[in-house]
């Protein structure tokens, strides 16, 4: 048989050599995404560049339907899927990666198995000469953000699909210019439709980040007899190895804006564009994300843990019209688990990667006699910009019968799990609720929406009409909207005015919650809240890209919510 040349193969060569060590360094046995971090480390110690989680926005009749995420997008040319099965390299990771390789014009795919005993099962993949009923199985590659759904695949003309790879660019916040791996914006590629059926992809959580930690040295041999610290309950090796695991990660999300980062004491990232704008106020916070931590640990599921604690803090400054520039994050636990701390800041690095945002620092600290065995706590600050021209709430200029435009939550989010936790202590987290259509951990264990994707252009609109933004966190709409308000309104909150998600039925269900405190414990369904002028709605909805829903209007009164 004659090996087919590209133009790629020197590069396929060396991808290959580092993808041996990967394997002979790990040994089978770990997740996916620990080979991948490797094998990205290894590739950008050797010069080259690495895109890990390689966002593809898939479009039908140029609406935004979801997105494909490619493990590895080597010096933008190569795709590089890692996976870690028992069994050999089937036709659907190959049909998986011929669609990788048609959305993103990739000329060659490869494609790694570790999870096989003895020796490293690999695949090189071209682009198929002649392929039939390919959109069919387009559906099965597509991650599709909570709440949305695709078309039927019989109702899409093929030529319809189009595919926008997301590019290094500069992020607009005011008039400000800033330098940032990961836009918002897309570039659109006049690429071809894919042309192949697809396997299901990862999971969007799997991401990377950029925390400064330690550098990691070699593993301790295991016939080292314990130091003195270790016997105390606390391992420098294992904190070494975390860092090993995220190394890659971290050094994937660097932009131009990052001037330190691993081995730093602190991090430093350049303030040029606050020349920028007219009067730039800095936005701090810091928050963590509370006992949902336990049912995480419970279930062995973190990634969407550094989602939450991100997410969170973005929305935060959102409702004072501020973008997130970086986000500083703190990780603890009674013994340091590396897995655990590595797939923690992954979903922290996914989250801060969506928003454009730099995970710049962080910090693990194991304190055993602190936190009990197999407990650990998440907490994080956030710093973003803002012109004060552009600073919410406008509360002087909130008016009597301004209307109040609710988006929809993705569940409890960081809040209220005390009380869920109690509520079902006597029900496993694996119970499966038709109410749900889901098991109990999966629905908890949602990540706590951003909602800047969604506000981010109208907030940097210079003529604006949102007048006010609530986040609602802990304390619901009834503590959360007064913080918005000035002492004459109150907030009227029409009930049944948007659907109740399933899951806070059932917790008032189970739980025998009064209605009144459900609403001020839990989000309900809406977590972000805009404000505008009643002439001003109708167009205000229409600005943002998904369902919203008119859920009250300010009313005379003291500063309160009324439900009604």
């Amino acid at each position: 048989m004659t090996l087919v040349k590209t133009v790629l193969d020197d590069l396929t060569y060396t991808v290959n050599g580092a993808a041996f060590k990967t394997l002979n360094e790990l040994k089978p046995g770990h997740r996916e995404r620990i080979y991948q971090w490797r094998l990205a480390d290894l590739l950008i110690e050797a010069g080259l560049h690495v895109d890990i989680e390689q966002r593809v926005e898939v479009y039908i009749a140029d609406m935004l339907v979801g997105y494909m995420y490619l493990d590895l997008w080597v010096e933008q040319a190569l795709v590089v899927e890692c996976k870690a099965f028992s069994h050999l390299i089937t036709n659907d990771e190959i049909q998986q990666t011929i669609a990788y390789m048609t959305a993103t014009g990739s000329p060659v795919g490869l494609i790694y198995n570790f999870g096989r005993s003895r020796d490293l099962d690999k695949r090189r993949v071209l682009p198929p000469q002649r392929v039939k009923d390919w959109h069919k199985y387009i559906y099965r590659s597509i991650w599709t953000p909570e709440g949305h759904s695709l078309p039927p695949s019989e109702s899409v003309d093929p030529d319809t699909i189009r595919f926008a790879v997301i590019k290094p660019t500069r992020i607009e916040v005011g008039r400000a210019a800033i330098h940032s791996s990961v836009s918002p914006s897309v570039e659109e590629k006049p690429s071809a439709p894919i042309r192949l059926s697809v396997s299901p992809q990862a999971s969007v959580e799997d991401h990377p980040s950029v925390p400064i930690r330690s550098s990691a040295s070699p593993q301790a041999s295991v016939e080292s007899p314990p130091s003195a610290y270790a016997a105390s309950g606390v391992d420098i090796d294992a904190g070494n190895r975390a860092v090993a695991l995220m190394r890659a990660a971290v050094k994937s999300t660097y932009g131009p804006e990052v001037l330190a980062g691993i081995g730093s004491f602190g991090g430093l990232f350049e303030a040029a564009m606050l020349k920028a704008l007219n009067d730039p106020v800095l936005v701090a916070s810091t928050d963590g994300v509370g006992t949902k931590v336990k049912l995480a640990a419970q279930v062995g599921r973190y990634e969407a843990i550094g989602h939450d604690i991100v997410n969170h803090c973005i929305d935060d400054i959102l409702v004072q019209g501020a973008r997130p520039l970086f986000f500083l994050d703190y990780i603890a636990s009674s013994k340091l688990d590396p897995e655990m701390v590595a797939a923690v800041v992954t979903g922290m690095a996914a989250a801060c990667r969506e928003a454009g945002c730099a995970l710049l620092g962080g910090e693990t600290a194991e304190m055993p006699g602190v936190y009990q065995p197999g407990e650990f706590d998440v907490a994080g600050t956030i710093v973003g910009l803002v012109d004060r021209a552009q600073i919410l709430p406008r509360t002087a200029e909130l008016r009597a019968g301004d209307i109040l435009i609710g988006l929809r939550s993705s569940g409890p989010h960081t809040n209220g799990y005390s009380l869920i936790r109690k509520i079902f202590q006597t029900a496993p987290l694996d119970t499966y609720f038709d109410e749900l259509g889901a098991t109990l951990a999966d629905v908890l264990l949602i990540p706590h929406r951003s909602y800047l994707p969604v506000l981010e252009s109208e907030i940097k609109n210079q003529k604006s009409k949102i007048k006010a933004l609530a986040h609602l966190t802990g304390g619901g709409f009834i503590e959360n909207i007064p913080r918005i308000l000035p002492d004459q309104l109150d907030a009227q909150i029409d009930l049944g005015s948007w659907p109740v998600l399933p899951i806070f039925q059932l917790i008032q269900h189970w739980g025998d919650i009064d209605a009144d405190e459900m609403y001020r414990v839990f989000n309900m369904g809406i977590g972000m809240i805009a404000i505008v002028a009643p002439e001003d709605a109708s167009a205000m909805q229409a600005a943002i890209p998904e369902e919203t829903y008119i859920v009250g209007r300010l009313i005379s009164g003291e500063k309160k919510v009324v439900l009604s």
